[in-house]
């Protein structure tokens, strides 16, 4: 049963114009554009050329940690049957599911490059949007490794106490404003329906 979930979690063709030609990539492209021109007009080309050194050498840096990153996630959402997780954390997953990934954030360790892929695979692995809020947000404000080693030791017991009691809720109540947000229809949807070629006019 796990190997035809594995089968069917892969494959998917590579969509190399949305990757390319999508409307943040538009966006960041026009972005980069005019923050290039700008850093040439006011301080000249070699500043740019020192941006331009800087911003590689933060590629090679973070490239190879993102990449194992990805990999990682998705080998975790392959071990795990995709029937399993749209049960546990699917859009009908209710409460149950935005509990597990309330808890799930809140002790994942290590920073963006952990939790982002993971949300990301699990995202294509059939959980559900209100558990992917739940899980952000509590990585975010409830995450027991950020509490360990900065906010106990800068903030105090007392005001760490005052600052988790009144977030505590946040991961829930993020959840429940996203079931009531519109949502884009994607094609794996099965209320998209294609028109039968033949029927096209």
């Amino acid at each position: 049963m796990q190997s035809k979930d594995i089968k069917s979690a892969g494959h998917r063709p590579i969509n190399w114009r949305g990757m390319f030609f999508d409307g943040s990539m538009k966006v960041l492209l026009a972005l980069t554009v005019v923050t290039g021109g700008l850093l040439w007009y006011l301080q000249g080309w070699e500043a740019v050329q020192k941006s331009l050194a800087e911003d590689f050498a933060l590629i090679v840096d973070f490239t190879p940690r993102m990449a194992f990153a990805f990999i990682v996630a998705a080998m975790v959402t392959a071990l795990v049957p995709r029937a399993l997780i749209a049960q546990w954390l699917g859009e009908k997953s209710g409460m149950k599911g935005v509990a597990m990934a309330t808890g799930a954030g809140a002790v994942t360790p290590g920073g963006p490059m952990i939790a982002f892929p993971l949300v990301a695979a699990l995202s294509k692995a059939g959980s559900g949007r209100p558990a992917l809020i739940a899980y952000l947000t509590s990585w975010e404000v409830l995450g027991f490794q950020r509490i360990l080693i900065w906010e106990l030791q800068f903030l105090g017991v007392e005001l760490f106490s005052i600052r988790w009691l009144a977030s505590v809720a946040l991961p829930f109540i993020a959840a429940a404003i996203s079931m009531w947000l519109p949502k884009e229809p994607q094609r794996d949807d099965p209320e998209v329906v294609e028109p039968d070629k033949g029927e096209r006019r």
